[in-house]
């Protein structure tokens, strides 16, 4: 499950009674206190199959800044800002330096999380390396890679040795 449907921690159940009292958390439509809700056991039992999605049918929910809310939203904004940029009152916002360092951390310390890997750290002195530019074309790409494996090629094995039998004195 990516996210669980009900909270362990706010559920209390004793074995042999017929019911379970869950602690409600304050939300938006009951803004007093938390209230604990005694339900049948049967009954909730009911309430959490019905979050199990059939067998193939994928369920996914979105939270946070992928949430329908927010998408919402910056559409709703991207339309405002678009209103704006059409009657020519508004410019194409560039990012200044520093919006650009901070950039390029957010994207180290990803990569960091991601591969267990400091991807601005020399892997031969253990220096710090700054990112220059983002190479994008595929054929350069694909120059690049040809000249490391040309460079990481090994050399032609030296040819066999031959035996030759060592002359005795007798």
């Amino acid at each position: 499950m990516m996210r669980s449907p009900v909270s362990l921690k706010r559920l209390r159940f004793t074995p042999g009674s017929a019911e379970v009292v869950y602690t409600r958390k304050g939300g938006h439509d009951t803004p007093g206190p938390s209230e604990d809700e005694k339900i049948d056991a049967e009954e909730f039992v009911a309430r959490v199959l019905v979050q199990i999605p059939e067998p193939g049918r994928h369920l996914v929910r979105y939270y946070g800044a992928y949430s329908n809310a927010a998408r919402g939203k910056r559409r709703k904004t991207e339309a405002q800002l678009g209103a704006h940029a059409s009657s020519g009152t508004s410019e194409e916002a560039v990012p200044t330096p520093p919006e650009r360092a901070a950039l390029r951390r957010r994207w180290a310390n990803l990569i960091r999380r991601v591969y267990e890997v400091d991807p601005l750290v020399c892997p031969r002195c253990g220096g710090e390396m700054h990112v220059v530019s983002f190479i994008t074309e595929p054929a350069l790409i694909r120059r690049i890679l040809d000249h490391l494996r040309y460079r990481d090629r090994v050399a032609r094995p030296p040819p066999p040795r031959v035996h030759q039998p060592v002359a005795s004195t007798t």
